[in-house]
């Protein structure tokens, strides 16, 4: 037991003696000071100044700025997160007025107004409208792993339907569980064994998604709408309403992973009513809160929902204040028309791209503001000063000399992607879009430029040889 009361803290009747500081962040220099020597405040630590140009400090709407004070334009928004633009003012100020009124914020028995609009609200726009619970969690992984647990629930009683069907190049998180369910070795091989059967085809292949459901094994059939690690990949017309036919006619159920592509990223609000399907859950997070709050969850259908709990409730009240404010917001603000709009002029912009450099650029894809360029490799003198694929150099280039900030694809480095605001100017856009045009000329002066200096090289020592 701790005694607050005493001048020295005690534990288990021991004196816990902790040393003043002498670094000038501690304590203003107070010989008697209890705080541990090294241990940051909160001020101090804000004043820290890490070793490199790229570290990002201070956000506002689509502009980034360094810990140098560089300026940078955000085309990923965190990886999907920031949809409503960073550090948005309206959805800001909703969290602020929680902390004014001094919510109570953790637990099943906090503020239930939140709870009760947001989960109003996902009923309201999930599919349908028949995906009407709401279970939420602190991000997209965990999200996953509140899938995993409701269909194991629900298929509990089932005899054959024992193991996940999921797609290869997926990824679902990192988490124990989330991580198997992504087709993806690299990311499960140092958390083998999985801790349930789970099975992969290719993604967007409708003979062999057939072939896997017919056995009739498969508790669900876990897949994203496009698939965003693996390189923005988007499955052929008519995959997922195959896949719902599919899933019904076998007894499984069909679960869509919305993490990257939910709350309006491809120009409706669920990339999943680009075919009119619905299926029996969601799983929902990054966006949802506005890029302020971890936050995420599922919604699932009444009927899968009883199968596995009947009731439960989890509430975490900043989260279900920024996922109600955001999607306030983005229906206040008409966001889905503009995804619409700004992906189209991404797509035609980048498109007239890949027919001036058809030998770098193989493929551009996407749907709204989710949009990926593929490269091709590199060729083979180039690879050991530049890496496998053109997609790498242009990156760094764009964070280094053009101020503009987009990634590779986690499971496909041959792929990046732009996932700005849906908030984002249209000249900011134009200025973004402009930069890639002037890093993938430059690049290709000097990839030939370095090739045929390398081919000399080798021709010469050849010759000499």
């Amino acid at each position: 037991m701790i005694d607050f009361t005493s001048t020295s803290v005690k534990a288990n009747n021991k004196v816990l003696e902790t040393k003043s500081s002498t670094k000038d962040y501690q304590s203003a220099g107070d010989p008697n000071s209890k705080v541990p020597q090294g241990l940051w405040s909160f001020d101090d630590a804000m004043k820290m100044a890490p070793e490199t140009v790229r570290n990002l400090q201070l956000a506002h709407l689509n502009k980034l700025r360094t810990i140098r004070g560089q300026q940078h334009l955000d085309l990923i928004g965190g990886v999907g997160v920031v949809t409503v633009g960073n550090n948005n003012e309206y959805v800001w100020n909703c969290l602020q007025k929680c902390f004014n009124e001094k919510l109570y914020m953790m637990g099943s028995i906090s503020y239930r107004n939140l709870a009760a609009a947001f989960g109003s609200n996902m009923a309201l726009l999930s599919p349908g409208q028949k995906l009407t619970r709401t279970w939420t969690a602190t991000g997209g992984a965990e999200a996953n792993e509140g899938v995993i647990k409701l269909i194991r629930l629900a298929t509990r009683y089932k005899i054959n339907n024992k193991r996940f069907l999921s797609t290869l190049n997926s990824f679902h998180g990192k988490t124990t569980g989330s991580v198997f369910l992504g087709g993806k070795e690299k990311w499960q091989k140092y958390q083998s064994p999985s801790l349930f059967d789970v099975d992969y085809v290719p993604y967007g292949d409708f003979h062999a998604l057939e072939v896997a459901l017919m056995s009739g094994i498969y508790r669900a059939f876990v897949v994203e709408p496009i698939q965003g690690e693996g390189g923005v990949i988007v499955p052929p017309p008519g995959y997922f309403a195959k896949a719902r036919e599919l899933c019904t006619k076998y007894d499984t159920y069909l679960v869509l992973d919305e993490i990257q592509t939910g709350c309006g990223r491809t120009g409706k609000f669920w990339a999943c009513e680009h075919e009119n399907i619905i299926p029996d859950c969601i799983s929902f997070a990054k966006g949802f809160s506005g890029g302020l709050i971890p936050f995420g969850g599922y919604i699932a259908t009444e009927e899968l929902w009883n199968a596995a709990y009947g009731t439960v409730e989890t509430v975490n009240t900043l989260g279900l204040a920024a996922g109600v404010a955001t999607i306030d917001f983005i229906y206040q603000n008409n966001l889905l028309d503009r995804a619409n709009k700004l992906g189209g002029i991404m797509f035609d912009r980048l498109s007239k791209l890949q027919t001036r450099y058809p030998d770098i650029i193989k493929e551009i894809r996407g749907r709204g503001m989710m949009v990926g360029i593929e490269f091709f490799r590199l060729p083979a003198v180039a690879q050991e000063v530049f890496g496998e694929f053109y997609a790498l150099p242009i990156v760094n280039d764009l964070a280094d000399n053009h101020r503009v900030q987009v990634y590779c694809s986690l499971n496909n480095p041959s792929v990046f992607r732009f996932l700005p605001p849906l908030t984002i100017p249209e000249k900011d856009l134009d200025e973004g879009l402009k930069s890639v045009e002037d890093a993938v000329a430059a690049f290709s002066v000097k990839i030939n430029k370095d090739v045929m200096g390398q081919i000399f090289l080798i021709n010469t020592n050849n010759f000499f040889s």
